[in-house]
C-alpha cells in the first residue's frame, strides 16, 4: 500500500487530495535528470485565435480530436469548412510545426505535428498548441510529448472521470528528456525514415490486397482496373530546415490572444521569425 505525508497547507495550495496528483511520476525517472526540462522551458504555448464565422464564405481546415491518428500522431482527416459552418471551438490558430495536444482524455496521445499544408489554419480549443522554441526540433518535441512517461504525468493532471482533462498550464509544468539538437536532429531522422518505411510497407500490403481483388474481380468480368497508391509524409527532419521552411511561410493572423479581441484595423499579424510577439 502507497502512503504519503503531506502538509494541510500544500494541499490546499494543490487544491487536490488524492494521492496519485502527489506521488512522484515513475516513468519520468528512467532518463538521466540532465537531460530533464519542463515543457515550458523548450516551448512556449500559443494562445493566438481567429474566429471562422467573421468570414462566413472564406474556407479554412480543421483540426479536432477525431483528426489525429492517436497510433501514429499524424493528422489524417482535418475538415474543410466554411466559416459560417465553424463550430464554437473551432478558434486557435496554427502554424506549421506546432505541436497541437489535446487535453480531453490527454493519455489516448491525440498529440500530432501541424505539417506545412496547415499552417495558418484553426484547431480545437480542445487542443493546446506548443510551439517548440528555435533549439527544438519539432519533430523530436513530438515524439518526447508522446512518451508512455509524458503520457503518465497528463493522467496525474487529469481532473474528471468520464472526460478527464487537463489544462496548458499543466502541459507547461510536464517533464520530458530534451537532448541536445544534434541529437534531437538524429532522433527525429530516425522516425521519419520509420514512418516512411511503416507507410511503404501499407501501401505494399494495400496493393497487393487490392490486385488480389482486381484479380477476383477479373475472374468473373474478364475486365481491367487501374490500381493507384499515394503516399505523403513530413520529409524536413533538421531542426535547420524545418526553421528555415516556416521562416518561408507566409504570416500567420488572429483576431485574438489572451481572449482579446481586435478590431479590423488593428488585426494582430504574427511574423514567422518572431512567433511569440506581444501585443500591446
Amino acid at each position: 500500500m502507497k502512503t504519503l505525508s503531506k502538509k494541510h497547507n500544500e494541499l490546499l495550495r494543490a487544491g487536490r487530495w488524492d494521492i496519485d496528483f502527489h506521488l512522484s511520476p515513475e516513468g519520468i525517472k528512467k532518463y538521466p535528470e540532465k537531460l530533464l526540462k519542463r515543457i515550458d522551458e523548450v516551448a512556449d504555448i500559443s494562445k493566438l485565435k481567429r474566429d471562422p464565422t467573421l468570414k462566413p464564405e472564406k474556407t479554412f481546415q480543421y483540426i479536432d480530436i477525431a483528426s489525429i491518428d492517436v497510433k501514429t500522431g499524424i493528422i489524417t482527416n482535418p475538415q474543410e469548412l466554411l466559416g459560417e459552418e465553424a463550430p464554437s471551438r473551432a478558434r486557435k490558430v496554427v502554424q506549421a510545426f506546432d505541436i497541437v495536444v489535446s487535453t480531453c482524455r490527454p493519455t489516448r496521445g491525440a498529440i500530432a505535428v501541424v505539417p506545412e499544408e496547415m499552417h495558418n489554419q484553426i484547431a480545437s480549443t480542445a487542443f493546446s498548441i506548443v510551439r517548440p522554441k528555435e533549439n527544438i526540433n519539432p519533430i523530436y518535441l513530438h515524439y518526447a510529448i508522446r512518451l508512455q512517461s509524458t503520457l503518465e504525468q497528463f493522467r496525474k493532471w487529469s481532473t474528471g472521470s468520464s472526460y478527464p482533462a487537463i489544462l496548458d498550464e499543466d502541459v507547461e509544468k510536464t517533464l520530458i528528456p530534451v537532448p541536445d539538437e544534434l541529437t534531437q536532429d538524429q532522433i527525429a531522422k530516425k522516425i521519419i525514415t520509420s514512418f516512411t518505411v511503416r507507410s511503404k510497407a501499407i501501401e505494399i500490403a494495400n496493393e497487393t490486397w487490392n490486385k488480389e481483388l482486381h484479380n477476383i474481380l477479373g475472374s468473373l468480368t474478364e475486365e481491367t482496373a487501374l490500381i493507384q497508391t499515394t503516399t505523403n509524409g513530413i520529409t524536413n527532419f533538421t531542426n535547420s530546415e524545418i526553421r528555415k521552411l516556416i521562416k518561408s511561410l507566409p504570416s500567420i493572423f488572429a483576431d485574438q490572444i489572451n481572449g482579446d479581441l481586435f478590431d479590423s484595423a488593428s488585426v494582430l499579424k504574427i511574423e514567422n521569425d518572431r512567433p511569440t510577439r506581444r501585443c500591446t
